[in-house]
């Protein structure tokens, strides 16, 4: 993928959104007739940097978690075995490959649904999403930003007024037969694929990065098991960190008014 194309497509969308994008308008009065008193009309604007991070609030109460829905391959997993919020839903497919993700079933449960099956009937408000680790390996992304943006539309069809937030992948200490530097280069690549998703779909990104990185820039070892999959001490840190960031409307939508 051309990443410099990409980049420019998510500077541009940027531009655009900052100088207005209109996410509805509301007509105040009727129009009115020459010589009577100017109507006014207001226009909502959406102003958020898409392809920024979503900024840092104070933790989420507990009642929050219960519209909250983490999906995604197995290191999403992780918060269903060591979270502390059983009020969140939490499903996750080990080893998923995301153009499979209609066909691959949910880890640890009877009835053998998919991923796209419970993007199609939840009702959750706040859908999290951590995809992309099993693709790492082949530095072309476009099949996957593709499938990508599909989940989002189908999840946005079920629940459109859902914030849907595209995790960034971590660094791990290490994948097999992904040595260094390559395993870097690959793990930019996916995440500014991501970045670019987020930005042309109009999602949230969470740099999971902030929270499980050292000074080196890749994974704490103590927050990890196996070099890649958090164990009870990185979960308690992922945890705290996703409930730290997430989004209100009135953050990014604005009405101006003239």
């Amino acid at each position: 993928m051309n990443y410099s194309i990409m980049k420019k497509t998510v500077l541009l969308i940027s531009a655009v959104c900052l100088a207005g994008c209109s996410a509805m308008q509301q007509t105040m009065n009727p129009a009115a007739e020459d010589g009577a008193e100017k109507e006014y009309g207001c226009t909502a604007v959406d102003i958020y940097n898409y392809s920024g991070t979503v900024p840092e609030h104070a933790p989420a109460e507990d009642w929050w978690y219960d519209g909250a829905l983490y999906a995604g391959d197995s290191r999403m997993g992780t918060l269903a075995l060591f979270g502390t919020h059983p009020n969140a839903e939490v499903d996750y497919v080990t080893s998923l490959n995301l153009l499979l993700i209609d066909m691959m079933q949910v880890d640890e449960r009877e009835d053998e649904v998919t991923l796209v099956d419970i993007f199609s009937t939840t009702d959750k408000r706040d859908i999290y999403l951590l995809f992309g680790i099993n693709e790492i390996r082949n530095p072309n992304f476009y099949a996957f930003a593709d499938k990508y943006q599909e989940v989002i539309d189908l999840i946005r069809n079920q629940v459109p007024y859902a914030n849907i937030y595209i995790m960034l992948a971590y660094h791990p200490d290490y994948i097999s037969n992904l040595p260094e530097p390559a395993l870097t280069e690959h793990l930019d690549d996916l995440n500014n694929t991501l970045r670019w998703v987020a930005a042309t779909k109009r999602v949230f990104v969470i740099n999971t990065g902030e929270a499980l990185e050292g000074e080196d820039g890749t994974v704490v070892d103590e927050y990890v098991w196996d070099g890649l999959h958090v164990n009870p001490a990185g979960a308690a840190v992922l945890e705290d960190y996703l409930g730290r960031h997430y989004i209100w409307s009135g953050e990014y939508v604005k009405e101006i008014c003239e």
